[in-house]
């Protein structure tokens, strides 16, 4: 709580810990994500039924496969054939969230453009980015991007994930900024 984090419970504070609300607290894990990356689940399992949240909640679900021999993974595998994702790196993942062929190529010589400047220049990010990008000229939490951008917040998580992996900002203990370019 001290740096920024959340609980995030239907439950009061001290309520005991029992089965059905680990349930509870599955689904909201899965509704708070983008998706689900399952590496290993028995058949029936808690993270079977997150993947199962996620699917319904409409999140992309995906599995790294595990061997026929390793009874922990079958439920990754049932998940696969139910048609999960299938993952075999960080770039089948990422590639469900970055459209490579909407962003832009830099070279090296923009590069060195870029490092003659404090920040990027407005007109080179993506126009559903600016309004994010404009406001973040101090460190920011979600909240206060929210507040002033007035997006809603699965979609500010979502944009600030694709500008945080297209460098034009940094998160650091859920607060957002943007990147500096070293001159």
């Amino acid at each position: 709580m001290e740096n920024g984090g959340a609980i995030i419970s239907e439950y009061p504070e001290y309520t005991e810990p029992d089965s059905e609300k680990f349930r509870q607290r599955n689904r909201i894990v899965s509704g708070l994500s983008l998706g689900v990356l399952v590496v290993e689940a028995e058949k029936r399992s808690g993270t079977s039924i997150t993947a199962r949240y996620a699917k319904e909640q409409g999140k992309d679900v995906f599995c790294i496969p595990s061997s026929l021999k390793n009874r922990k993974g079958i439920g990754t595998n049932m998940l696969i054939q139910k048609g999960a994702k299938l993952v075999l790196s960080p770039k089948d993942v990422l590639d469900s969230y970055i459209e490579y062929n909407e962003m832009e190529q830099i070279t090296i010589e923009d590069l060195e453009q870029i490092k003659e400047k404090e920040y990027m220049d407005l007109d080179k990010i993506k126009p559903e980015y600016r309004k994010i990008y404009n406001v973040l000229n101090e460190e920011l939490s979600i909240d206060e991007i929210t507040k002033k951008t007035k997006i809603d917040i699965s979609t500010l998580y979502q944009k600030l994930f694709l500008m945080e992996m297209e460098g034009l900002i940094e998160g650091r203990q859920n607060k957002y900024k943007k990147r500096r370019y070293d001159k």
